[in-house]
C-alpha cells in the first residue's frame, strides 16, 4: 500500500514537473518537489546508491525558484512601462 502511494507521488510530481517547466510555472514546480518528498525520504534510508536519489526534490526546489525570481522579474518590467 505504501509503495502504490510513492509511485503515485512520484508520477503525480513528474507529471506536474512537465508541466511546470512547459509554463514555466513556480507553482508546479513547488508541487512537483513537494510530492517528491516522500519517496526522497523513503530512498534516505537505502544501503546502497540509491540513497542518492534523496536529493532528488532539489531539482524541482531550485526551478521553483529560478521561475519564481523570473516571474518578479517580468513583473517589474511591466510596471516600468
Amino acid at each position: 500500500m505504501i509503495t502504490a502511494l510513492l509511485w503515485l507521488s512520484f508520477a503525480l510530481s513528474l507529471i506536474s514537473l512537465i508541466a511546470g517547466i512547459m509554463n514555466q510555472s513556480w507553482k508546479l514546480a513547488l508541487v512537483s518537489g513537494i510530492l517528491l518528498l516522500p519517496l526522497a525520504f523513503y530512498l534516505s534510508g537505502a544501503e546502497n546508491g540509491l540513497r542518492y536519489l534523496m536529493f532528488l526534490p532539489a531539482v524541482p526546489f531550485i526551478l521553483a525558484i529560478i521561475y519564481f525570481f523570473q516571474t518578479g522579474q517580468k513583473a517589474q518590467k511591466q510596471k516600468g512601462n
